[in-house]
């Protein structure tokens, strides 16, 4: 367990509703874990509001996440209907539950920061600050708006969402942004989208990066590993299928991580790869929790992620799985987009690709497994840089963004 200490000049309350069932096994919930835990351990005290939707305990819950419990960390599961079939009721009976149970805290003891992530309950409780004396930071991981607008193209199966609803996601985004206190964002793209879109001062916009808990990894030698891993969401627009098309060009294993039991897409993804004929060189592991991802990222030579260039990963991504890679001292070959050269430089600590070019990520790969002088450069310059991109950093950035 990590030793307890408190680096801030001075205790900070913090809480932090957020809509989801705790724990999940989306990369989202992974950082909202990894962030409130390094919060407290910074002696932040933190309120992180769910769902109410388990019985096990805290311990248990952040055990999912290859945590530990900390005095500071009070996870609080507020009561909702959780009628699955029906989204809105649930929705709307967490709203009503963690609004009164916000209330109660604001009249019990002093708050001084609200994260959100919600824009739906930022809007709610903006008005509320002035009576109450906190203060809003809002993080987001992309423009609601323009993702509701084109979702569509990422989802086939989904209808274009109507007009008159983007032009109601575009005024509460818009009064969100413009009202909140602070801002955090993933990437330098979305930081000036952000500025550009709502006339948001550059100031009160800090870009922090996901991260990676480097007390999981440690660095080895390529020598020692074999084969390429895939690790995360196997929707359509991860481009995982462009992984697999590559494999008829690549001579080595890849393992797939990831996949959830009731979606279709881990069985789309082995049909793909029967019908190309290189379902002998995949390992489809499926879904597992996050405390063993780091046995999968250490025990593979290359980490592949295959984002195709659409609006969400061009503009907005900043892919867990990227900074644990690097933080495994795994090489990483990854799709030349923007939003990935903000941490991955060709050939200094990875290897980028043609987006949706299964022949270019072949290549990328390949030119790794031939070259053992240069995986050792790039792995080991990747491992000092993912110092930069630890939990431990991002949460003394997003504390002094906050005092600032």
């Amino acid at each position: 367990m990590k030793g307890e200490r408190n680096t801030s000049s001075a205790p900070m309350t913090m809480v932090y509703p957020i809509n989801i069932r705790f724990p999940m096994e989306r990369a989202n919930s992974v950082q909202i874990a990894h962030t409130c835990r390094e919060l407290a351990q910074q002696g932040v005290r933190v309120y992180l509001l769910v769902r109410r939707t388990t019985k096990i305990s805290d311990a248990e819950i952040l055990a999912h996440y290859g945590l530990t419990p900390h005095k500071n960390l009070h996870i609080i599961r507020v009561r909702v209907i959780n009628w699955d079939d029906h989204a809105f009721v649930w929705n709307k009976s967490f709203y009503l539950s963690v609004l009164v149970y916000i209330l109660w805290l604001l009249c019990t003891r002093k708050i001084d920061w609200f994260l959100m992530r919600d824009l739906g309950l930022a809007k709610v409780l903006l008005p509320w600050r002035k009576l109450f004396g906190f203060k809003i930071i809002y993080e987001t991981h992309l423009v609601s708006y323009i993702m509701a607008q084109r979702q569509h193209e990422l989802l086939p199966n989904t209808a274009p969402v109507p007009q008159k609803l983007l032009r109601r996601i575009e005024r509460k985004e818009r009064y969100v942004m413009t009202h909140s206190n602070k801002i955090v964002v993933i990437t330098e793209r979305l930081k000036n989208c952000v500025r550009e879109l709502f006339d948001v001062s550059t100031d009160s916009i800090a870009v922090l990066p996901d991260g990676v808990d480097l007390s999981q990894y440690q660095s080895t030698s390529a020598n020692i590993r074999s084969g390429l891993v895939y690790i995360g969401q196997l929707y359509p627009w991860k481009g995982v299928d462009t992984l697999v098309e590559a494999m008829q060009y690549i001579d080595d294993k890849l393992t797939i991580v990831g996949g959830i039991p009731f979606e279709e897409d881990l069985e789309r993804l082995r049909s793909k790869a029967q019908e190309l004929g290189v379902i002998d060189k995949i390992q489809f592991v499926g879904f597992v929790p996050h405390s063993e991802v780091a046995r999968y990222l250490t025990a593979a030579k290359i980490s592949v992620i295959p984002l195709p260039d659409n609006v969400m990963a061009r503009e907005y991504t900043s892919p867990l799985k990227l900074f644990e890679s690097i933080g495994a001292g795994t090489a990483v070959v990854a799709s030349n987009l923007e939003s990935i050269r903000e941490v991955i430089g060709n050939e200094l600590n990875g290897m980028l690709f043609t987006p949706e070019d299964p022949v270019d990520l072949a290549r990328a790969v390949n030119a790794l497994l031939r070259d053992d002088i240069m995986i050792d450069k790039i792995t080991q310059q990747a491992f000092v840089d993912a110092k930069t991109y630890s939990w431990q950093a991002r949460t003394k950035r997003m504390i002094s963004f906050c005092r600032g």
